[in-house]
């Protein structure tokens, strides 16, 4: 099982809008893509920063890149900068 964290931040006061595009656009996508579990988007409104993480079967490849390079498009209007992207394996769970 895989993770991959996704921190970004939006312009000042844009958290808001960039989950709801994210439950808006990317989060079908995500349903579609084989091997997909879960997956949130969290945030905190005063630090201004929104983190989305999702739980994959296997290593995220091309298929996640690809809606994640789409969902980028979508959101540069309000977002400070390109988010950082970080995959983990699963090493133990509870």
């Amino acid at each position: 099982m895989y993770v991959r964290i996704v921190r970004g931040q939006p312009q000042p006061g844009q958290a808001e809008e960039v989950a709801r595009r994210w439950k808006e656009h990317l989060a079908p996508r995500l349903r579609g893509i084989p091997g997909f579990r879960a997956a949130y988007f969290v945030g905190d409104r005063e630090a201004n920063m929104g983190v989305g993480v999702s739980i994959w079967d296997d290593k995220p490849g091309e298929a996640l890149d690809q809606a994640m390079r789409e969902f980028r498009q979508r959101v540069q209007d309000i977002a400070a900068g390109p988010p950082d992207i970080e995959d983990y394996e699963v090493l133990a769970e509870a």
